[in-house]
């Protein structure tokens, strides 16, 4: 096999890793059910990754693609600050949807990386992925200064909790009007 269908192989099973992981939970996700995912045999999902923590590292990296690259979608077009953060805002809005997988996927994650250090490593690492350019975002947006969102950490938290809880609600949570919510204090009249 050439590298490129190597990388090929591999990013399939990542998707349907993710897939799975988004749809069905983390315990859907063992080789066999990738394998029939994929339509390969589960000796060539091991090929890849030997054991089930290195195909859940795997899917940590590839959910950290997904959110670059959905973040690049999102921030397309946008020069100021505040479109930055509201840009940031409508991901965190698009995370709640049903059919997104993200969320769903770092909950998953995060029950596995507490047995497994090295995909702890990774979960936060893409958490500081996602609240490093929100916080950079934030700062140069200049929040109105009572908002308790101006707090990086807080929004964060509070964007997360949103998608949890529209996904367990089945988006009876109203996540845009919450979000929404958010943008109103951060942004209100000074």
């Amino acid at each position: 096999m050439h590298n490129s269908q190597v990388k090929q192989r591999r990013d399939q099973i990542l998707v349907a890793a993710y897939g799975l992981m988004g749809t069905r939970g983390l315990e859907a996700v063992h080789a066999r059910t990738v394998a029939a995912e994929v339509g390969v045999n589960h000796a060539t999902v091991h090929y890849y990754f030997p054991r089930r923590s290195d195909l859940l590292n795997g899917v940590a990296e590839y959910a950290l693609r997904i959110l670059q690259e959905d973040r690049s979608r999102f921030q397309e077009g946008t020069i100021d600050p505040r479109e930055k953060v509201v840009a940031e805002l409508q991901l965190a809005e698009a995370y709640c949807k049903r059919g997104s997988r993200f969320v769903k996927v770092l909950a998953s994650l995060y029950v596995a990386s507490i047995e497994d250090p090295a995909l702890r490593k990774k979960l936060k690492g893409i958490w500081s992925a996602w609240g490093d350019v929100v916080r950079a975002h934030l700062q140069l947006a200049k929040p109105a200064k009572a908002s308790p969102f101006s707090d990086p950490e807080l929004l964060m938290a509070t964007l997360f909790g949103i998608g949890l809880s529209s996904h367990l609600l089945d988006g009876t949570n109203l996540p845009r009007e919450r979000v929404s919510r958010v943008e109103e204090s951060l942004f209100r009249a000074r």
